[in-house]
């Protein structure tokens, strides 16, 4: 299975009206992208990260490369996490993201924006061959 399939149980959530599957498929489009920048880091000889840092190391990653692209993968990382930690922990009241399903199809195409950019660099040599070079110059 591929992280981005997860979208495909985003979009699915989204067809019922409950709060609690927004929180849900927000927090999918969230692994969705998650997984697929891991792995793509891992295809470009970025592995070896402990399970336990692999979330702050995928997304420091990218928010610390010099490409643009590559830096909004990383913002989008930040948001997704932090409104998939508001999803899950911060249960009191709907609150400004999930009185509606707006904010959770923002967060799916926001997933599915970077994944594109992912698969985009992938299916070319030379952006790769450049992202990997943007993401070694940046890591700290």
């Amino acid at each position: 299975m591929r992280g981005r399939e997860f979208l495909d149980v985003a979009d699915q959530l989204l067809n019922e009206s409950f709060e609690s599957n927004w929180r849900t498929a927000t927090g999918r489009a969230y692994y969705a992208l998650f997984l697929e920048s891991r792995d793509a880091l891992e295809r470009w000889g970025f592995g070896g990260t402990r399970r336990d840092q692999a979330h702050m190391a995928v997304r420091l990653k990218f928010l610390y490369a010099t490409d643009v692209e590559l830096k909004k993968i990383g913002d989008d990382l930040e948001l997704l996490g932090n409104r998939r930690n508001v999803a899950d922990y911060q249960m009191a009241s709907p609150g400004r993201f999930f009185a509606s399903e707006w904010e959770t199809v923002r967060m799916i195409g926001y997933a599915r924006r970077s994944i594109e950019v992912l698969d985009r660099i992938d299916a070319d040599a030379a952006l790769r061959t450049s992202a990997i070079a943007t993401i070694r110059a940046g890591s700290p």
